[in-house]
């Protein structure tokens, strides 16, 4: 029994080598916003009626949205299912505004009631992982320029909301990095409605 004991530290330790080193895969994360506030001060009689149009992708690398690097070695990679993640954003923005009360449907589908026709541009959108000794470090980054359209007066109103995460996991797991980008990313959501108003089915931006 007592040679047992190095004989499995021998085989342990490769393993965990193993798990520590990167083999290039590619971990999808599912975008889309959190659970919020609720909406219930956001509802009204006539809630904004809004068309959200498709984003445009102006991140300089528009392929995955980053890598992990390994404690041992090696990358894997992040990326949103499809690849497409100027589309998942514009999904979970609407979400979200419709969570906040406003009525909101894709451009073209049926928009010619609405209030508001509001699209954006992505100009960065990443999360990193870093693996070290005891942790991973987390680093997320998300910024939005959008452009909404006052359909009654033709007036614009432009904002661009910035968000950041940076967080230690001690056991790693992809998800993780999912759940910090979700969570930046509804907060950028939150900057919009927090920064603007309703008045008269026109979407205003709110004075100091």
């Amino acid at each position: 029994m007592k040679g047992l004991r190095p004989l499995l530290i021998c085989w342990t330790i490769p393993l965990v080598l193993l798990g520590c080193s990167g083999r290039g895969e590619v971990f999808p994360l599912q975008i889309h916003m959190v659970s919020t506030e609720s909406a219930s001060r956001a509802k009204s009689p006539e809630p904004l009626r809004v068309a959200i149009s498709p984003f445009e992708d102006s991140r300089s690398h528009k392929t995955g949205l980053g890598i992990r690097t390994h404690l041992w070695g090696g990358v894997s990679y992040f990326d949103v299912p499809g690849g497409n993640t100027a589309d998942v954003v514009a999904t979970a923005m609407g979400d979200y505004l419709t969570a906040m009360g406003w009525q909101v449907t894709k451009q073209g589908a049926g928009d010619t009631g609405v209030d508001v026709r509001l699209t954006g541009k992505i100009t960065d959108f990443s999360v990193h992982a870093k693996s070290r000794v005891g942790s991973t470090k987390v680093t997320t980054k998300t910024r939005l320029s959008i452009e909404a359209n006052n359909v009654s007066d033709g007036s614009v109103v432009r904002m661009t909301l910035d968000g950041a995460g940076t967080e230690g996991i001690f056991w790693f797991n992809p998800e993780d990095a999912q759940e910090i980008l979700n969570e930046v990313l509804t907060d950028s959501f939150r900057k919009l409605v927090q920064g603007t108003t309703v008045d008269n089915r026109m979407l205003r931006l709110k004075t100091p």
